[in-house]
């Protein structure tokens, strides 16, 4: 059976793309949510560790891909929890992070770091764009008036 949810879609790319998982689901079977890490997110979620934002969707101008903008907020115990073996790189290339204070380290959510990143050229036009409309709505996004 096809799994469309988005926070589980979302649990599934965090734990192949930042913690190095196999493809889950990947051979046609469906993923196990009961299963560490992804069992993990889902408690996080549900304890309200994470908070979860959809900004909108968008269609890439050159390949036409439809592509779902999503923000997730961590809270910091719950994010150093579910990412202390946070990859450098998988796959698909390499995490962007800090690694100035630990390998964990976020880059913060600052104008600065989004001007850096966007200016990098290191990031697909929607991952651009979604970080643009978080900064925009960065007030909502972290509950603050």
């Amino acid at each position: 059976m096809a799994d469309f949810d988005l926070w589980r879609n979302m649990m599934r790319e965090y734990s192949e793309e930042f913690l190095g998982s196999a493809e889950h689901g990947g051979d046609g079977e469906s993923a196990d949510y009961s299963a560490e890490p992804l069992a993990a997110f889902d408690r996080a979620y549900a304890s309200g560790g994470v908070r979860v934002f959809c900004l909108g969707v968008a269609l890439d101008a050159l390949t036409l891909w439809g592509e779902i903008l999503t923000v997730a907020v961590y809270d910091g115990p719950t994010y150093d929890h579910l990412f202390a073996d946070m990859v450098d790189s998988n796959d698909e290339g390499t995490v962007v992070k800090t690694g100035r204070v630990r390998p964990t380290s976020a880059l913060p959510f600052t104008r600065h770091t989004i001007d850096e990143l966007t200016a990098s050229r290191r990031l697909a036009p929607a991952a651009a764009g979604c970080l643009e409309l978080a900064w925009e709505h960065r007030r909502t996004i972290l509950g603050r008036s």
